[in-house]
């Protein structure tokens, strides 16, 4: 009798687990993804990196200037048609500015946002997006389906932000587009900034700068 009464609970709690709902099993997954530990039940779905982007736009007083970040890895987690978390690692050695057609002053733009008065990326030479949650949202006259959380490290700079997404799952494949602005001045880009440096007149940059995503990824 000691042997059975020793095995039942286990066998009751093998019972209780099979036998949890999809909320008791999303929050068991959550708390598994937050210790950083990819739980078997998800669907991994891969970054695809020659068919995402991530763009940005910097701007100020009469103009401004944009371009591309590469993308070194991406994945994320799925669990019952549900995106829960995820991650996207940019390459910032492969920072790309689009909009100036000459050579040389692109190089010299380049060079500038390479170095330390911006994104210093021999010391610093990965940005990192970890998504935290996401929850369904009403779509819009945007189509935005999603607001997604989440911590962006820049310069070894963690912060919590949010933005809304449009967000596509389908079986084996993820499309994901978001367009959003980031205060550059809380990763301690400062340069050009008026809040920081006065009689900068019309040389002064936005402190906001726009990141746009198109990411897609595959199960």
């Amino acid at each position: 009798m000691k042997r059975i009464q020793q095995v039942l609970p286990i066998a009751v709690l093998f019972f209780l687990a099979a036998c949890a709902g999809p909320s008791e099993k999303r929050a068991e997954i959550m708390e598994q993804l937050e210790a950083g530990e990819i739980p078997e039940e998800v669907d991994v779905f891969t970054l695809d990196t020659d068919q995402s982007v991530v763009a940005w736009e910097g701007r100020r007083i009469g103009g401004g200037h944009d371009g591309t970040i590469g993308i070194s890895h991406g994945e994320f987690y799925v669990f019952n048609g549900e995106l829960l978390g995820g991650e996207v690692i940019m390459d910032m050695h492969q920072i790309v500015v689009l909009d100036i057609e000459n050579p040389e002053s692109n190089a010299r733009l380049q060079a500038h946002l390479e170095h330390d008065d911006f994104f210093a990326v021999d010391e610093y030479p990965e940005s990192r997006f970890e998504i935290t949650s996401v929850e369904p949202i009403e779509a819009d006259e945007t189509d935005f389906t999603h607001r997604v959380f989440g911590n962006m490290t820049i310069r070894g700079i963690t912060h919590g932000i949010a933005f809304d997404a449009r967000i596509n799952l389908e079986e084996n494949q993820m499309m994901a587009h978001a367009d959003f602005d980031l205060d550059r001045t809380q990763w301690n880009v400062r340069y050009g900034s008026g809040r920081f440096f006065d009689d900068l007149g019309d040389r002064a940059i936005n402190d906001d700068f726009g990141l746009e995503l198109n990411l897609m990824a595959a199960n």
